[in-house]
């Protein structure tokens, strides 16, 4: 049966040092950003919104004349990597919207089954996409993601300007009412997704360990403790000073 690492965890608090992310708190988890005007008008990129949220990435891709034609793709993936993800729209034949995700390294690309939503609205001109984080597996948390958008319609194309944008709402570090929310029985990546990171290894011990938090506010930062073998959560607290 896990013990509660709490009675040890002093030995752990003496050697770690918690120091808070300068900003995090204040980055934002979405980014718009104007493109310039180019032509025709049904390829033209106006403006991007791109989002990272807790629990789905995506973005807004806002087109100057968008009509029921064209391909939509939306990279996303870590900043300065060869490996990301193609999120792919388009307008089938019958006026259906197509979509699907593919793998993109330097050397392959392949398909991945993924339940993720497109909105195409060429009545208010832009093309929704979100796709779920738990589809996006770069092997590791990420607490920063570079998107980037490009529109395509026939032979033309336009290409919105890249960006790397924060995970959530606090990117890097857990606030006071993130850790408030994280509740026993969670899983360990339920946890990261809710405090915007998965912090770093903490101490282990009777069957179970734990995981270190940076806080947002400053000052001394925050513990998980997880059972070993469901990685799930048993207790939580402050690090002690």
């Amino acid at each position: 049966m896990f013990t509660p690492l709490k009675l040890g965890f002093g030995a752990l608090v003496t050697a770690v040092a918690i120091t808070a992310v300068p900003g995090s708190p204040a980055t934002a988890k979405s980014m718009t950003i104007a493109d310039a005007r180019n032509t025709p008008a049904a390829v033209d990129v106006t403006s991007v919104t791109y989002r990272n949220g807790e629990s789905t990435a995506g973005g807004t891709i806002r087109v100057r004349d968008l009509r029921r034609s064209g391909t939509v793709v939306l990279r996303i993936g870590p900043p300065d990597s060869d490996v990301m993800y193609y999120v792919t729209a388009w307008i089938r034949s019958d006026s259906t919207v197509g979509k699907r995700l593919e793998y993109v390294t330097d050397v392959s690309r392949s398909r991945r089954s993924c339940a993720f939503s497109v909105t195409w609205s060429s009545s208010q001109d832009f093309i929704n996409v979100s796709v779920p984080h738990s589809c996006l597996n770069f092997g590791r948390f990420l607490t920063r993601e570079w998107f980037q958008a490009t529109m395509h319609v026939g032979s033309s194309s336009d290409a919105a300007p890249g960006r790397e944008v924060g995970r959530g709402s606090s990117p890097g570090c857990a606030s006071s009412a993130e850790m408030s929310s994280i509740a026993t029985g969670y899983t360990r990546g339920r946890v990261a997704s809710i405090l915007d990171t998965d912090g770093r290894f903490g101490d282990g011990g009777a069957g179970g360990y734990s995981r270190v938090y940076p806080n947002c506010g400053g000052g001394r930062g925050w513990f998980v403790e997880y059972n070993g073998d469901t990685t799930r959560v048993v207790g939580k607290g402050r690090v002690r000073a």
